[in-house]
């Protein structure tokens, strides 16, 4: 009995309607594409660890002047020794502190980076919950003009047993319906579907959308400077300058110093021997190097004025959908649908037998039904240019 209840609460809690909020909390922490990039911004913390390392030492074992008629015989000269030696590279300047730097901005543009796709994840996921909202409103008028449709059958069938219509009166009523049965099951279709489409990325069964389709007239504002994707090409600016730098820092060449001990026979004394190994900048090639990054960081200062450019069009761009879908969406249902319904409530309503053509009817009913769901359309189209605005508007915790 105990498992049978928590069974028939698990199922109980799983029918509750998410709202839009918590279907997106929902996804940004089951969506494995973004926990890949959060691995990355892991690996991009011990980067920062190892920027400040030097290169390891290195550790050298020897055995010089072999004879080769004698090769065991180790006292024939002087110079026969074994030896042990260690080289270790000394950096020079401030190298270590723009490499840290530099790991420190390719943390930041990871970071952006994911940012940026949580944003175009909560765009995404909007837009795939009011789609189906939509639809399932489109579901539901359907439904509703299959009694009407129902309705316009019968007194078709009246008629025509009192001569005053044809059989195919009958027969396009019956039509009609077959086609709303048609159209309910292609809905049901993409309402499945597009149910599948959040489970795919939010890694959880969703079964029930809460949200309202309610629509008004917006404004879209956007601060341009705080967005993930423009502050990560400013940070790349910024990575590109460091690298500029660190190529002119490398002209101070880093010095490399070797320490050897040598062992004789006994005959001869030990001796060790030290050396200090200095790079020259004859040919000036970090100069060269230094001017390519600086080139690269002018080139994205480039893109990112293209971007926000494109970013201002494509709200405004944005902006004017949104207004355009709310006063088509307008037109439709405060002006068209009300005067076609009240004609087909005259149709419907016309107290003489005599006066009724039952295919005027079902010719008014389908061009009601039509505009109605033309009505969705707009409101599809409004709410698809609402979502993709919160990629260049929303914060995503």
């Amino acid at each position: 009995m105990k498992k049978i209840a928590i069974a028939l609460s698990f199922l109980i809690s799983s029918s509750f309607a998410l709202s839009l909020d918590e279907i997106v909390d929902t996804a940004l922490k089951n969506n494995q594409n973004l926990k890949s990039i959060q691995s990355s911004i892991n690996v991009a913390d011990e980067n920062i660890k190892l920027s400040r390392k030097w290169k390891n030492p290195t550790l050298t074992l020897g055995v010089n002047d072999i004879h080769f008629d004698e090769p065991f015989k180790r006292d024939a000269e002087a110079m026969q020794g074994q030896y042990i030696g260690f080289s270790q590279v000394i950096p020079v300047g401030n190298k270590l502190d723009i490499k840290e730097e530099i790991s420190q901005k390719d943390k930041n543009i990871v970071t952006l980076q994911l940012e940026d796709k949580k944003l175009i994840l909560k765009s995404k996921l909007y837009e795939i919950s009011y789609n189906i909202l939509i639809l399932e409103k489109k579901l539901k008028l359907l439904s509703k003009y299959e009694k009407n449709i129902k309705k316009v059958e019968k007194l078709s069938q009246a008629l025509y047993s009192l001569g005053k219509s044809s059989q195919n009166e009958i027969l396009n009523a019956k039509v009609a319906y077959s086609n709303v049965q048609i159209q309910k099951q292609n809905l049901k279709n993409m309402i499945n579907n597009l149910y599948l489409k959040l489970e795919q990325i939010s890694y959880e069964k969703i079964d029930t959308i809460d949200a309202s389709v309610e629509i008004e007239e917006l404004v879209l504002n956007m601060d341009i400077q705080n967005h993930p994707k423009i502050r990560m090409q400013e940070e790349k600016i910024r990575k590109f300058n460091e690298l500029s730098k660190l190529e002119l820092e490398n002209e101070k060449g880093d010095i490399k110093v070797n320490v050897a001990y040598f062992n004789r026979d006994s005959k001869f004394k030990d001796y060790a021997n030290i050396s200090v190994s200095i790079p020259l900048s004859l040919y000036k090639t970090e100069k060269v190097k230094a001017l390519k990054q600086k080139i690269k960081a002018n080139e994205e200062s480039s893109n990112l004025e293209d971007t926000k450019q494109n970013f201002k069009i494509e709200l405004r761009s944005l902006q004017n959908n949104i207004n355009n879908a709310y006063s088509n969406y307008s037109l439709i249902n405060k002006t068209i649908i009300p005067l076609k319904q009240k004609i087909q409530k005259n149709i419907e309503n016309y107290n003489s037998f005599s006066g009724i053509k039952p295919q005027m009817a079902i010719r008014n009913l389908n061009e009601l039904i039509s505009y109605e769901l033309k009505s969705y359309d707009q409101l599809t189209e409004y709410f698809s240019n609402y979502s993709k605005s919160k990629y260049y508007m929303a914060k995503v915790k």
